[in-house]
């Protein structure tokens, strides 16, 4: 018999894998050019020819025992500077590779983040709409996910309720900017009244509250914002 937690896990198991599953199946039958699958945003065109040959590259010029090796727990330090750097290029921050740790994902990260932070009946907070597995994640460590309603139309964290919503038990929170699935970027004004409230409730408290940015369309933000 599997855990009753697991259980539970698999009653309310993500929405959007769920589609992920129903698209492929239609595919089988009607034929993958008839099925537009917008549930996990794979990409639907191919990476550059340079990804590619990287790949092999790296097969024909790197030792076997290497390439097919564990690496430290960090991720390869070379690379962990690379984007140390390139972080430092796009926004004038001065981050070594001992700032930057390896994940695979973006789910992996924040597990990773939150594992390190989170002791049970602890409290994370995050916005709506939210990205549905925030929940799973908290509740992986023993966490409530307390969720703050957006200010409509412009959907904005409804900073209020924020304010009002931090207690003792407050150990992080989650802005995802640009918001999935909103596509609302956060602006200047709202990111620093976040950081004075997160400042006010921190020495009410007594507590350190941890702001963790999950930002995998960053790069999709355009129009100069």
């Amino acid at each position: 018999m599997i855990a009753k937690s697991m259980e539970g896990y698999v009653k309310g198991s993500s929405a959007i894998r769920a589609m992920f599953e129903e698209g492929a199946r239609l595919a089988k039958i009607y034929g993958k050019e008839n099925v537009y699958d917008f549930s996990l945003g794979n990409p639907n065109v191919e990476p550059p020819d340079e990804i590619k040959q990287s790949l092999i590259d790296i097969l024909e010029s790197e030792e076997p025992t290497f390439v097919h090796g564990y690496m430290n727990n960090a991720g390869y330090e070379d690379v962990r500077n690379t984007i140390a750097q390139h972080l430092n290029k796009l926004h004038g921050t001065q981050f070594t590779e001992k700032n930057i740790l390896m994940t695979v994902g973006a789910a992996g990260g924040l597990n990773v983040t939150l594992k390190t932070l989170i002791d049970p009946q602890d409290e994370v907070i995050t916005f709506a709409p939210y990205f549905g597995e925030y929940r799973s994640y908290a509740a992986n460590y023993g966490a409530e996910l307390v969720v703050i309603p957006p200010n409509i139309p412009t959907f904005q964290p409804d900073l209020n309720k924020l304010e009002e919503n931090i207690t003792p038990k407050t150990k992080a929170i989650i802005i995802n900017s640009p918001n999935n699935p909103t596509g609302v970027i956060y602006s200047e004004d709202t990111i620093k009244k976040i950081a004075g409230i997160l400042t006010s409730k921190e020495k009410e408290f007594g507590t350190d509250i941890y702001l963790i940015a999950d930002e995998p369309y960053r790069e999709l933000a355009y129009d100069g914002q």
